[in-house]
């Protein structure tokens, strides 16, 4: 069986392992470069690991592995009525075909958004990091996960670090929660800028409704958006992501798509852990394995500086501390998602517990 993947982040790239020696797998992706680690991206603009760090598989691993490689080709469209992938190099048939086609970062809609840069790519965290060794300072811009991350590693590493947020708090957590988070950031050295809505950038900083707060690098994290033009193109339904059903296929015959461009019930999980799970239950299905993934229970773990941070399940409502690390959200007395703050193991436990409905000590 052909299987061609539109994708090599790592649900594609888990995928093509899984499958590899048993199907025929071939990869395509409009980078020219092969798997890296954006998880890793803010540690490698920190300093606090090299390039090579970033890239766990060789040019010769994916040839081992059987997996066909293809960078820097780019889909441009699904012949579906002949099982055939369009790209920018030539046709590739396929039995099945898997979109994997990640996201992308959400660029700031603001007069001067020219003065602003994202981070999503290795070229984007090539460039900021050259930045930030000129500059010395850097700007951040959001308040969720990526931004939290970059700030955090960036201001442990001796940078100067100021994070601008819309909303008072942050991962969108509860305030205690997000108060325990800022702290943790304030004692490496990030300052937070809160409640402040962007209005324009110039080259040397940012106007808020707060006023204006200097900085030359400056760097977005707005969150992402699903790369899902692929699938419109081709006649696939999608909504915010590309729509799929408990199995993963989408709308049309043989095609599937998993991680972050996918959305299931409204749902998007926008992790790595997500779209590596989603690649092991296919690999599943293709082989007949009877397996389904739990759309209504994401679960994630930041690092944002020296503080290890899971989100499990879901953190809203009423929510209970069991120990100083761990408050767990119920829902009619039934636990129903945590946050546990700096112990991964305590994290894993507790994630267990959750989804096996059992006590948790």
């Amino acid at each position: 069986m052909r299987v061609v993947i539109v994708g090599d982040g790592p649900g594609g790239v888990e995928l093509a392992k899984r499958l590899s020696g048993d199907f025929e797998v071939t990869i395509v992706d409009k980078e020219g470069l092969p798997y890296y680690s954006k998880p890793m991206l803010s540690h490698y603009i920190a300093g606090f690991v090299d390039e090579k760090a970033l890239f766990p598989y060789s040019a010769e691993w994916y040839e081992r592995k059987g997996i066909d490689l293809r960078l820097g080709v780019e889909a441009k469209i699904i012949d579906r009525a002949r099982n055939v992938l369009v790209t920018s190099k030539g046709n590739i048939p396929y039995d099945v075909l898997v979109l994997a086609t990640g996201a992308r970062a959400r660029e700031p809609s603001i007069p001067g958004r020219e003065h602003i840069l994202t981070l999503r790519t290795f070229d984007d965290a090539k460039m900021i990091k050259e930045r930030l060794e000129g500059e010395g300072e850097i700007t951040v811009l959001g308040g969720g996960f990526i931004g939290l991350e970059l700030a955090g590693n960036v201001a442990k590493a001796g940078y100067s670090v100021k994070l601008i947020h819309r909303s008072k708090n942050l991962l969108r957590l509860d305030e205690e929660l997000s108060e325990k988070l800022q702290e943790k950031l304030e004692e490496v050295g990030v300052g937070f800028h809160l409640e402040a809505n962007l209005l324009k950038a110039d080259k040397n900083g940012v106007e808020t409704d707060k006023g204006y707060i200097p900085g030359r690098l400056k760097v977005c994290a707005f969150g992402v958006v699903p790369n899902k033009e692929l699938a419109l193109r081709s006649g696939i339904h999608a909504g915010r992501g590309i729509f799929i059903d408990a199995g993963l296929r989408t709308s049309a015959k043989d095609i599937y798509a998993i991680g972050d461009c996918a959305e299931y019930s409204g749902t998007i999980c926008g992790t790595a852990k997500t779209a590596v799970e989603h690649a092991k239950i296919l690999a599943n299905l293709l082989r007949e394995q009877d397996n389904h993934y739990d759309f209504s229970f994401c679960s994630a773990l930041f690092k944002f500086a020296d503080l290890n941070v899971a989100l499990i399940g879901r953190t809203k409502g009423e929510g209970r501390w069991l120990d100083e690390k761990t408050k767990v959200f119920y829902k009619d007395e039934k636990p129903i998602g945590a946050v546990v703050l700096g112990d991964v193991r305590r994290a894993m436990e507790v994630e267990k517990a959750i989804r096996e409905g059992l006590l948790i000590d």
